[in-house]
């Protein structure tokens, strides 16, 4: 029987990696801590979406509706801290979760379905977390990698036109490439 750290070695070692991500973060950018603890649990929950989506192909309700409770949370927090900010701070985060979800509920609509509910969910929860101006950066960069991705597997032949991929993993180092690069 194999010990917990070795069956959850993928988990430990990204865990590890984003507490680093999150300390250059913190450094490199001057954030303010609340901002900073917000990426971290950003990018600590995408991962876990990102492995959810990837084995069982489904984004949980639970974990957006406690991802959406944990980001009102810390907007309560920012908007007491920077009080003059606070109305811009609020719009933000409303207007990406509106931006983020609407896109994809429009690209739900066109594609009949073949984009998931759980992907139109996840977009507006990471939008209320980016804000209104980032959410059009990491969809960009996400819908990239994820295109790039395809591409390389369809000539490999390791997928068909018709072949469906889970795009939260996508969501996951697309949103994380962004905050290292400090969007």
């Amino acid at each position: 029987m194999k010990s917990f750290v070795e069956k959850r070695r993928k988990e430990i070692l990204i865990i590890v990696i984003l507490t680093v991500a999150g300390g250059f973060l913190f450094w490199k950018y001057g954030y303010h801590w609340l901002k900073g603890i917000r990426y971290l649990l950003l990018m600590g929950f995408l991962v876990v979406l990102g492995f959810i989506d990837r084995e069982k192909t489904i984004i949980p309700n639970r974990i957006l509706l406690c991802m959406l409770g944990i980001r009102a949370l810390l907007l309560m927090g920012e908007c007491a801290v920077f009080p003059e900010y606070s109305a811009e701070l609020l719009k933000s985060a409303g207007f990406g979760l509106l931006e983020g979800a609407g896109i994809f509920l429009v690209a739900y609509l066109i594609s009949r379905g073949n984009i998931g509910m759980g992907d139109v969910k996840l977009l507006g929860v990471i939008g209320a977390y980016l804000g209104a101006a980032l959410i059009w950066w990491d969809m960009v960069v996400c819908l990239f990698l994820c295109a790039f991705y395809s591409i390389v597997q369809l000539l490999r032949k390791k997928l068909k036109m018709k072949d469906s991929i889970p795009l939260a993993p996508f969501f996951t180092v697309g949103t994380i490439l962004i905050l290292l690069m400090g969007f």
